[in-house]
């Protein structure tokens, strides 16, 4: 809904540019405004709201007092040889401190492995399993299937490709690409299918429920059909805006959180015993996972991913969010505070064309 709002904001500022000639030095803005604010909005985007939620899912928070082999021996990690990396928390007692414990840390952590690069571990893979699940959602939807269906039917077809993100993100450096790591699809469907449903379900119920309950309330919201044409508010939008960003949060906190977490963890229990992780990981769950080879499943359930997540890594994960909230919040107050100015001394320069 917000989406829309600013789509609405953006058209029309552009019809009102529509019959004027802007400067050309305003290119030179346009272009170190994006040279800028691009690496900045893809670390927040991606580095903080994905990679650093993964990492602290799956971290035990208890991990044991045992020699690890260190990431910088490994001949795929290109590491600086005297770099601290992640696994070496895992040495001592269980009183070290966390890796995401902060911000600071999991981000010390990440570019001692291999520099700036690590923030985007697992890019490629995130943008292949994006354009594969736009494209199969565009077929389910094209054939008038509800989204709240097609979204986690789009995802149980690329289970393997989420399944693969998440390993990649957790462990070490390798020399193999991303579709070398898919694991086989129906050990990764038989063991994410329910999870990977009740999360993207959950997704898009905490979308659908504050957009529908916007309409039912008569608030002003631009029209899908018109994107170009802001409707005229009134001061009871004020708080029925409130009402409705409440409903939103509760249902992330309460529903789309906790469905994550279940669907990581699940994901993270499918890893091959070859890959080292770079947070401290109980392959086990507190005993929760048998392996296959002993005539177990293989992987944890949904309600021992449930379980083995304890209070502590919860407190840890939502003050992780609330920072994830807190820097994107800043950058867009620094994306308004630059582009306003920029816009305003633009147009003053701006030529009317006749």
């Amino acid at each position: 809904m917000y989406r829309d709002i600013a789509h609405a904001v953006y058209r029309r500022g552009e019809e009102s540019m529509g019959n004027y000639q802007m400067p050309g030095w305003g290119w030179a803005f346009i272009f170190l405004d994006i040279l800028v604010f691009m690496p900045l909005v893809l670390t927040v985007n991606y580095s903080l709201q994905h990679v650093f939620p993964t990492l602290a899912i799956v971290e035990d928070p208890s991990p044991p007092a045992y020699e690890p082999v260190s990431l910088n021996e490994d001949d795929q990690s290109i590491a600086e040889e005297n770099a601290p990396l992640a696994d070496e928390a895992a040495r001592g007692s269980s009183q070290s401190r966390l890796i995401t414990s902060s911000v600071r840390s999991t981000y010390r952590t990440l570019t001692a492995i291999s520099g700036w690069r690590s923030l985007f571990r697992g890019l490629a893979c995130y943008m292949a399993l994006t354009f594969a699940t736009l494209f199969v959602y565009g077929i389910l939807s094209s054939t008038f299937i509800p989204s709240l269906i097609a979204a986690p039917f789009s995802a149980l077809a690329l289970v393997q490709l989420y399944t693969a993100w998440t390993h990649i993100v957790i462990s070490a450096p390798s020399s193999k690409s991303f579709w070398q790591r898919l694991p086989p699809f129906k050990k990764a469907f038989h063991a994410t299918a329910l999870p990977v449903v009740m999360y993207f379900f959950s997704a898009e119920l905490s979308s659908f429920v504050p957009k529908t309950l916007a309409y039912a309330m008569s608030m002003n919201i631009p029209n899908p059909k018109q994107p170009g044409v802001i409707p005229e508010g009134d001061k009871n939008d004020i708080w029925k805006g409130v009402i409705v960003l409440l409903v939103s949060l509760v249902l992330h906190i309460f529903l789309v959180i906790p469905t994550q977490v279940i669907l990581t963890r699940v994901q993270a229990s499918l890893l091959p015993d070859e890959d080292d992780t770079i947070v401290p990981f109980d392959r086990s769950f507190q005993g929760q996972v048998e392996p296959a080879i002993v005539g177990g499943k293989g992987f944890i359930t949904v309600k021992g991913a449930w379980q083995s997540f304890s209070r502590a890594s919860w407190v840890r994960l939502v003050k992780l969010y609330v920072k994830i909230f807190a820097a994107g919040l800043a950058l867009g107050l620094l994306w308004v505070a630059v582009l306003v100015p920029e816009m305003v001394l633009i147009l003053s320069h701006s030529k009317k064309v006749e």
